[in-house]
């Protein structure tokens, strides 16, 4: 066995304090001295990969047993017919899985009118007799709501789903996926937020959409994916005041990995800080930007993809773990605190048998030395650092994500 020598944290903003450079193996991770308030789970986009679904519920039983709650963003089903929303809870039904599980409403929920028979796609014959009504219907009758959007609460924490309240495609045959939210949810959004607001205006308000923001976390910057929601700008105009969002987007599938997987999306004329958006990726396959132009191509892992979210809640601070059930582990984690973000530092390791990096990713870069002239790890040709060096390394950040804290690692001979 490789021997490891120690990482050393190096400036972590920790709930406000900032941790002088120690030993990791004395170190304290100041969220652990406080009390955990709460801790719950997100994922989306089952889309009938049900054998993923029994593994999440399994690791999640497994890694995170306190946990309160499971979040499932949309795209429960592949199609939305009624078996199958009665197959996602037969999984449910031979699982350990939270007390409370929770569903927003996604654009697969509403592909039963694309198919003759559930053998049979045929598009060009949509809707095949199924009504608008029933689709809707199915879904309330599995999730046990009356509406697309809903509230709940734990611990005085609010969980806030909104959804889409019709499937355009019966109302405009130009139209697909869009979504259409009434003037009345958006009241009860914005009534919500104020709520909540008086009551402690730093708690954390998480909410919930299947859909993804313009210009907010992976993939929103290009097709298909700059255009989800017909009146976005409504929307916006009502999260952009309340910096303890924590807005939860899903439906592209893409990798938790990526340097822009949750960020701050800020609005002109609201809350400088902004609020959080995070991405969910996906359960049932991985996918990626085809380049450029945009499009979308499936990832290496295909198939084999799933990551979710798990949270941590600590009075008014929360830290979100990206979660890889493929290979169950943490990829990153992100701490949240008066509004502001921070990417906490890697778990990254010196070897001093080969001098290199260990667990350090495509998605991370590396300074030796000193914090300056940041460079791409690369691991199909990783650097060596031979002698007593000191080596600087944090996750990347890109479009509304800063580049993360950095882990200070020290290689010894």
């Amino acid at each position: 066995m490789k021997k490891m020598v120690s990482s050393i944290a190096a400036s972590a903003i920790l709930l406000g304090g900032i941790l002088p450079v120690v030993d990791s193996a004395h170190a304290k991770d100041k969220f652990s001295e406080k009390k955990m308030t709460m801790t719950f789970d997100v994922i989306s986009d089952i889309q009938g990969d049900l054998q993923d679904f029994d593994h999440v519920l399994q690791d999640i039983n497994e890694e995170n047993p306190k946990s309160e709650a499971l979040i499932i963003n949309g795209d429960i089903t592949p199609r939305g017919y009624d078996f199958e929303y009665e197959a996602v809870q037969d999984v449910l039904d031979n699982n350990p899985h939270p007390e409370n599980v929770w569903y927003s409403i996604g654009n697969h929920e509403f592909y039963v009118p694309k198919w003759k028979n559930p053998q049979t796609l045929a598009q060009s014959s949509w809707p095949n007799g199924t009504t608008e009504e029933e689709l809707f219907d199915n879904f309330y009758q599995f999730s046990g709501e009356d509406k697309v959007y809903h509230q709940k609460e734990i611990n005085g924490y609010p969980f806030l789903f909104l959804g889409t309240e019709k499937y355009m495609k019966y109302h405009d045959p130009k139209l697909w996926d869009e979504v259409y939210m009434s003037d009345e949810q958006l009241d009860w959004l914005k009534d919500n937020l104020k709520h909540y607001s008086k009551q402690d205006k730093n708690k954390p308000i998480f909410v919930f959409s299947h859909h993804v923001l313009p210009d907010s976390v992976s993939g929103s910057r290009q097709n298909p994916y700059k255009n989800d929601y017909l009146d976005v700008d409504k929307l916006l105009d009502i999260l952009k005041d309340y910096p303890q969002v924590v807005f939860f987007s899903s439906h592209t599938h893409w990798d938790l990995n990526l340097p822009d997987w949750a960020g701050k999306k800020k609005v002109k004329g609201g809350d400088k800080r902004g609020f959080t958006v995070v991405n969910t990726a996906g359960i049932e396959k991985g996918w990626m930007s085809a380049g450029p132009d945009g499009g979308e191509k499936v990832t290496p892992d295909g198939g084999a993809f799933k990551q979710g979210l798990r949270l941590q809640v600590y009075g008014n601070d929360v830290v979100i773990q990206a979660y890889d059930y493929q290979h169950d582990k943490v990829i990153k984690k992100l701490s949240i605190r008066n509004g502001k973000i921070e990417q906490l530092p890697p778990d990254v390791q010196a070897d001093d048998d080969d001098n290199v990096l260990v667990n350090a990713t495509q998605y991370m870069e590396y300074a030796v030395g000193k914090q300056k002239n940041w460079r791409d790890f690369d691991p199909e040709n990783p650097p060596t650092f031979p002698g007593n060096q000191v080596v600087y390394v944090r996750h990347k950040g890109e479009m509304n994500l800063e580049a993360g804290t950095p882990l200070m690692v020290k290689f010894k001979k």
